[in-house]
């Protein structure tokens, strides 16, 4: 996969953002989330420019590494086109191909798809700028044990210390990916929010809780919105076990 001289364009697009505030990208990427069966031989994903102008657009993949330079990716996906034009009110289907690779067969493997949506070039002292959309793209493995639906509610949480500071720890056992769009706890009357994200596979996350400076009682409860793979926000809560230090 090539690359259209990310380090200047990054650059660039920080330094510009500081002094512009939010900026909206006008191609669209039509889903939130990618999800990559096993089985299949290919994965389509779906653009469309939303704006006034057209664009240059550029896509790739990365394994978390967000930072890296394109050409020193090592992932093991093909995604063709990787650099072209999409001009307003048009669409651009990409398509995704697995390579020869010893994935992991016993979980869901998180890689990101990164779409770099590059305007035309302003008139006079017109600031333009390059945005980049980064979503999840998810390798399932064919036959894993259980269902994706179902594994929010396999959830398991406590509340317990670390470093002086509590903390929320999620356990998922089953084995796929939990992505949460919200998350906080309730306790003593009292909500505290923390950085929702997601929980690996057969792993345990620890989600901070500013203002939380003492937890009474044997339990409290997680209020969280998970997103499914169809992109559809399911709010649900549970118990939280306290864990105290003696």
């Amino acid at each position: 996969m090539k690359s259209l001289c990310l380090p200047f364009w990054r650059g660039w697009l920080l330094a510009a953002c500081l002094f512009s505030g939010t900026v909206n990208a006008s191609v669209v990427i039509a889903t939130t989330r990618v999800i990559y069966p096993a089985e299949e031989a290919e994965v389509t994903i779906s653009l469309s420019n939303s704006g006034q102008h057209p664009s240059l657009v550029q896509v790739w993949i990365d394994d978390g590494q967000a930072d890296v330079p394109v050409e020193q990716l090592q992932v093991p996906f093909s995604l063709t086109p990787a650099l072209f034009r999409l001009d307003p009110g048009k669409g651009q289907a990409l398509r995704l191909f697995q390579g020869q690779h010893d994935f992991v067969q016993d979980r869901e493997s998180l890689y990101w798809l990164n779409v770099l949506d590059i305007p035309p070039k302003g008139q006079g002292n017109a600031l333009q700028l390059a945005v980049r959309s980064r979503i999840k793209l998810l390798y399932r493995p064919h036959g894993l044990a259980g269902n994706a639906q179902q594994a929010p509610q396999a959830l398991t949480w406590r509340l317990l210390t670390r470093d002086n500071a509590w903390m929320l720890e999620a356990r998922n056992p089953s084995r796929f990916y939990v992505n949460l769009a919200e998350l906080s706890v309730h306790l003593n009357g009292r909500e505290y929010e923390a950085t929702s994200s997601h929980v690996a596979p057969l792993s345990t996350g620890l989600f901070a809780l500013p203002g939380l400076d003492r937890a009474e009682g044997p339990s409290a409860t997680v209020h969280f919105a998970s997103v499914n793979d169809y992109g559809a926000v399911l709010p649900a809560q549970q118990p939280a076990e306290i864990v105290h230090r003696h």
